[in-house]
C-alpha cells in the first residue's frame, strides 16, 4: 500500500507541475475550467503557471485538461488519497464541454460543462436524478435542467452493465425495465 500511495503521488504531482488545471479536488477549479480562465485564478496552486506555462487557451488544450484530470483522478483514488472522485469529474465534465464548444459553438457553454460534467459522474456512479438537481443548482443554471437530465439519463443506460468500480453492483432496477420486454416470449 505504501508503493502504492507513492505512485499515485508522483503521477498528481508530475501531472500538476505540467497541467496546473488538474491539481486539487475539483471544487476549486470548475469555475477556472469552465470560463477557461487564466491559471493564475487557481489560488490553490503555486506557481499557478506550472513548469511549461499550460493555459486552456482551445479546444485541444481543454481535451488534454479533461483527460490529463481523469488520469489523476484515477491515480488518487488508486493510491487511496481522500478527496474521493465527484467533485474532480465535475470538473474533467466542464474541460470536456468547454473542448465541445469548440467544435460546436452554438452549444451553451454551461449547458456543455453540466452535461459532460453529469454524464461523467452518472456513469460512476449511477445517480442519474441527483446528480443534475446538484449540478444545476450549484452553478445557478436551473435552466439547463432538462438538458442535463437527459445526459444523466443517456450516461446512465449507456453504463449500466459496465462496473468501473470494484464493489460496484449493476442496478437490477434498470435491468428489469430495459429488458423485461425482450426476455418476455409473449410479446
Amino acid at each position: 500500500a505504501p508503493k502504492r500511495g507513492l505512485y499515485g503521488a508522483v503521477v498528481v504531482v508530475i501531472l500538476g507541475m505540467v497541467i496546473p488545471q488538474t491539481m486539487f479536488w475539483g471544487e476549486y477549479e470548475f469555475q477556472t475550467l469552465s470560463t477557461m480562465s487564466p491559471a493564475s485564478t487557481l489560488t490553490h496552486i503555486w506557481p499557478t503557471t506550472g513548469l511549461f506555462g499550460f493555459e486552456m487557451e482551445n479546444g485541444t488544450h481543454a481535451l488534454i485538461v479533461a483527460f490529463a484530470k481523469l488520469i489523476a483522478i484515477s491515480f488518487t483514488v488508486a493510491g487511496g488519497y481522500r478527496g474521493g472522485f465527484i467533485f474532480p469529474f465535475f470538473a474533467s465534465g466542464a474541460a470536456f464541454g468547454r473542448a465541445l464548444c469548440w467544435v460546436i459553438p452554438s452549444i451553451p457553454i454551461p449547458l456543455a460543462c453540466l452535461s459532460f460534467a453529469a454524464a461523467i459522474n452518472v456513469g460512476i456512479t449511477r445517480t442519474a436524478l441527483a446528480t443534475p438537481i446538484i449540478l444545476c443548482f450549484l452553478a445557478g443554471e436551473q435552466n439547463a435542467m432538462s438538458g442535463v437530465l437527459a445526459a444523466s439519463l443517456v450516461s446512465l443506460f449507456a453504463t449500466t452493465y459496465m462496473p468501473f468500480i470494484g464493489p460496484q453492483q449493476p442496478r437490477e432496477d434498470i435491468h428489469t425495465a430495459m429488458f423485461s420486454t425482450i426476455d418476455d416470449p409473449q410479446i
